[in-house]
């Protein structure tokens, strides 16, 4: 029987809001549910409270100019091999909220700073995109030599 390389070890999560809106924190948080919780289970994901215990760090919300240093410091406090996650169009690129250039966003994406493996578009991520991408980074894990581009669900 073959086994993926993503079932062979769990993968320790952890979620970082940068700030902003809320919607992109909320359908992560609805992965904590019992809808989803077997199949996070039967991938052998568990959620963390700090970067330093993680594989991987998942990032929601809006970068903005007052926390990029303390985004930055908990994504620098990752130990590695790990794998970074963008979710959703507000970590990527700012989303909607680029568009009106507002005042207190950091003019960069999350991508200008840091090496960003896996980004989930969505405008918020659908919590089955969000699954799908724990899967790819599980599978990123067990091949860390190997970087993956922009992962879209199929």
């Amino acid at each position: 029987m073959f086994t993926r390389p993503s079932r062979l070890r769990s993968s320790a999560i952890y979620h970082l809001h940068m700030g902003g809106p809320d919607a992109d924190a909320i359908e992560w948080r609805a992965l904590m549910s019992p809808r989803f919780e077997g199949r996070l289970t039967s991938m052998g994901v568990r959620f963390v409270d700090t970067a330093l215990d993680a594989d991987v760090m998942v990032v929601t919300g809006l970068l903005l100019s007052a926390t990029v240093d303390d985004v930055l410091a908990q994504i620098a406090g990752l130990p590695q091999p790990s794998v970074l996650v963008a979710a959703g169009d507000n970590a990527i690129s700012g989303g909607q909220w680029a568009r009106l250039e507002m005042p207190g966003l950091d003019p960069h994406p999350l991508s200008y700073y840091a090496d960003v493996q896996i980004d989930v578009p969505g405008d918020p991520p659908t919590p089955q995109a969000l699954i799908a991408a724990l899967a790819a980074a599980a599978d990123l894990m067990a091949r860390p030599d190997e970087k993956l581009g922009r992962w879209t669900e199929d």
